[in-house]
């Protein structure tokens, strides 16, 4: 089954791959759907590694095949789906694991945070319907934005994903048919080793039926680099797992909201926060959005969602980050997208570029083919 449907918001047209069968078949049905796309961010990370690392491609195959045997004994089924992914895009397995793996390919290296999201986990007496609502900004660099794709997947054995991404990668965030949903937000500290790539651990916590194994799939992971996992539920529950490798804190939302930038909440001696050094305004960014959304208490829903996502508080680098002309070459990102998702209703709401500017289209899980309405949320709160 490959079903190929697109949609467009702010003049990008998305496409949306609807996969379904055993791990392979999916990989190769995805592959084979938007292979153009997957080839685009092979190019862009190997152009990346080459400027900010001096690394050549085949430098950067030869390390990323040292995952190949750890994501096969973490995830066997994920493995197999990402080596149809390569069949399917009639790439090298390698070039997919680049992908996959693309920041934790240089973990030795220059200390470097990957991106500087901002996220939200609001339910209960929070909300104007009641409803659970998890999301982020998506701050990363700009010559990924051609790439996004939705998967919309259906893979034997386990529940139905929703999962907005970059092509090649196997999940980012998302949410699932039980009602469980994730965001993140890449943290940096000074405990770094070789380890399973984040995103591979995002995608085998979509793939929990109950939220207890989403967590136990962060837990579990030999992590190799740092980052905060925003797991949500539909029937009102939230926690931010301050990972790193060889340790984890657990942050709880209180009275229905959690927020969460790019610095670690919990304060250890044990380990350094790099990454607040290196983007200050993560401090600025987690108080100034929950303290945005607590004003509007028992009346937060997409509209004030999109407002709140919308604000350029320490513009250029505010919750919708915009271009920094001072960025130095390869380092500078911005909001490339806005997701805003529902998990009672399973509804994945995306904005392409920032929120401050675009409408939103509201990705159904039983949508009907074609059928995606698109608004200008902000107009509404």
């Amino acid at each position: 089954m490959t079903r190929l449907e697109t949609f467009t918001t702010n003049g990008h047209e998305i496409p949306i791959v609807a996969m379904k069968g055993s791990p392979r078949a999916c990989g190769v049905q995805y592959g084979r759907a938007v292979a153009d796309l997957i080839h685009g961010s092979l190019k862009a990370y190997l152009e990346s590694f080459r400027v900010l690392h001096g690394l050549e491609r085949d430098v950067v195959f030869e390390l990323a095949r040292r995952f190949e045997p750890a994501i096969a004994e973490f995830d066997p089924a994920t493995m197999e789906e990402i080596e149809g992914i390569a069949e399917g895009a009639d790439a090298p397995l390698e070039a997919i694991l680049t992908i996959n793996a693309r920041s934790e390919l240089v973990h030795g290296l220059k200390a470097r945070l990957d991106d500087g999201c901002t996220s939200f986990i609001v339910f209960g007496g929070m909300t104007a319907d009641g409803r659970t609502y998890v999301g982020q900004n998506w701050d990363w660099n700009p010559a990924m934005k051609p790439n996004a794709v939705v998967l919309d997947i259906q893979r034997e054995g386990d529940p139905r994903i929703l999962t907005l991404t970059e092509a090649g990668l196997v999940g980012k965030h998302g949410l699932n048919e039980e009602g469980i949903g994730l965001c993140n937000n890449f943290m940096l500290s000074d405990k770094r080793r070789f380890g399973m790539p984040v995103h591979v651990i995002r995608r085998k916590a979509l793939t929990a039926r109950i939220p207890g194994d989403a967590i136990g799939a962060v837990l579990n992971a030999e992590r190799a680099l740092a980052a905060n996992y925003m797991i949500g539920h539909a029937d009102g529950a939230g926690v931010a797992l301050e990972a790193w490798p060889g340790g984890l804190d657990i942050v709880h939302a209180r009275d229905g909201l959690l927020t969460h930038a790019n610095h670690f909440q919990i304060a250890r001696t044990d380990r350094e926060d790099i990454g607040r050094d290196i983007f200050p305004d993560t401090l600025l960014r987690d108080v100034r959005l929950h303290d945005l959304l607590s004003a509007r208490r028992g009346r937060v829903d997409p509209g004030v969602l999109a407002h709140a996502m919308s604000d350029h508080f320490n513009h250029p680098d505010s919750i919708c980050r915009h271009p920094n002309p001072n960025a130095r070459e390869g380092q500078g990102i911005e909001t490339l997208g806005c997701m805003i998702m529902d998990l009672t209703e399973r509804v994945l709401h995306f904005c392409s570029g920032p929120p401050c500017e675009g409408d939103f289209a509201a990705i159904h899980m039983d949508r009907e083919p074609g059928r995606i309405a698109v608004a200008n949320y902000r107009e509404a709160a």
